[in-house]
């Protein structure tokens, strides 16, 4: 097993990627805490996790709350004596035209999104430390690389997760404790279950990219279970897009590829 002897907090863990790591991550070995803000929710992945046969502890974390953070953090060292792997997975997204954001919106993506991340990860890192490494994962996004409509908020929000990431390798550099992060593109999770499903969107956007599909959130756990691993031992500060080939290439109106 991969993760054998590890503890992993997956935060937003109750549903969609968090609840798939989770899963995953249990499955390699890992004992989990399942951190969301819905605690009916966390409650369900472990036990699920439970029933399997793996072990896992379900908690209700507010990831915009330094305090939250800092008593997740303590109650995981008191039941499990380390931290070994955070993923900041928790996210929200807000969908209004740039005049329609108010303040509050743009707070509450930022607060979310990109200062989560961080409190969570300040909130760890003592634990990590004392145990002498570990490994961040934070959740970027496709809207961390380019302008999407109606997505002031979010996008600078999910780019800054990109600078985050970075600046936490660099400043944890000899302390043996990795950051990477991950940055999904079309994936039918709750999160975009209303454009997966409606007629128009669905299955239009699954033949925007190369696969011809929408991803899942089990298309995820191979990154997040690599970057968690030893496998990954050299690799920090940088990204893994998952995203069927959506940035990586696209073809113009009329244009298709020629095989014969």
């Amino acid at each position: 097993m991969r993760l054998e002897n590890k503890v992993a907090i997956v935060t937003g863990g109750g549903n969609g990627i968090g609840a798939a790591i989770c899963s995953a991550y249990a499955k390699e070995g890992a004992r989990i805490v399942v951190a969301d803000i819905d605690q009916v929710a966390a409650d369900q992945v472990a036990q699920s996790i439970q029933e399997a046969g793996g072990t896992a502890t379900p908690v209700k974390l507010d990831v915009t709350s330094q305090g939250s953070a800092e008593q997740m953090a303590a109650m995981v060292l008191e039941q499990y004596g380390q931290i070994d792997v955070l993923v900041n997975n928790a996210g929200a997204r807000i969908i209004k035209g740039l005049m329609q954001h108010s303040l509050e919106d743009w707070d509450k993506m930022l607060r979310v999104n990109l200062t989560g991340p961080f409190i969570c990860a300040q909130a760890v890192l003592p634990g990590m430390i004392r145990r002498g490494g570990g490994n961040i994962i934070n959740l970027a996004s496709i809207a961390s690389f380019m302008g999407r409509p109606n997505r002031c908020a979010y996008v600078a929000a999910k780019s800054g997760v990109l600078g985050l990431t970075r600046a936490m390798a660099m400043d944890l550099s000899g302390k043996n404790i990795r950051v990477n992060s991950i940055a999904p593109g079309m994936i039918a999770s709750p999160f975009n279950q209303s454009f997966a499903e409606a007629s128009d969107t669905g299955p239009a956007w699954a033949e925007e990219n190369l696969m011809g599909r929408w991803g899942q959130p089990d298309d995820i756990t191979g990154a997040a279970v690599f970057l968690a691993s030893e496998e990954s031992g050299f690799v920090n500060g940088s990204e893994i897009k998952i995203e069927g080939g959506w940035l990586g290439a696209r073809s113009r109106s009329g244009e298709i590829p020629l095989w014969d």
